[in-house]
């Protein structure tokens, strides 16, 4: 049985390197760092839990780099998530698009603040113990998913969601809210589901 030696082991071995690097960083998780959000975002998602009563997101991490305070392992149970996604321009600004807290026990009210984060587009806060009503706030979104099904929401459902027209989904589904369905949710040209 011959060695190698010379160049052939020096590239046999910077392959072995490399390839070791890769799958450590497959097995243990760890991503490449991305772009971090803009500090009014980082406050954003802080009064955010705040108003939810969310209280296991570690702000020393950065919600963008898909770590598991972010993501939770089981975020694609149809029952239960824990997951915050970005998206990122050019490698080193972010911003949140698509947040989802299903089944979090979370007992406080329909935050306002989600209205100070520019890009999102999904909000998913189904069968929590939220209460109160839609925030006024959430008119000025983009939003073309909101599900707030399962809560104890109340009240009429609000007028201004018909002008909130990048909606393709709507979940409002058993919560306790009261009155006629608002006819102003007939302006929802891109709505798919209610």
């Amino acid at each position: 049985m011959s060695m190698m030696n010379g160049p052939s082991s020096r590239l046999f071995f910077f392959f072995m390197v490399i390839l070791s690097t890769f799958l450590f960083l497959q097995i243990t998780g760890i991503q490449a760092q991305v772009g971090l959000l803009p500090p009014n975002e980082v406050d954003a998602l802080r009064q955010i839990a705040k108003q939810l009563g969310k209280v296991d997101w570690n702000f020393s991490l950065n919600p963008c780099d898909g770590n598991p305070n972010w993501r939770s392992p089981w975020g694609n149970n149809a029952q239960y998530s824990n997951v915050v996604n970005c998206t990122c321009s050019s490698g080193d600004v972010c911003h949140v698009v698509y947040i989802s807290l299903k089944g979090q026990d979370l007992a406080g009210v329909l935050p306002p603040s989600l209205a100070k984060l520019p890009s999102i587009k999904i909000i998913d806060l189904s069968y929590n113990y939220l209460s109160g009503n839609i925030p006024n706030e959430w008119e000025s979104t983009n939003l073309e998913k909101l599900s707030v099904t399962g809560n104890r929401l109340n009240g009429s459902i609000p007028t201004f969601l018909g002008n909130i027209t990048t909606l393709g989904y709507l979940g409002l589904e058993n919560n306790m809210f009261s009155g006629k369905v608002p006819a102003e949710l007939g302006k929802l040209k891109n709505l798919n589901r209610l």
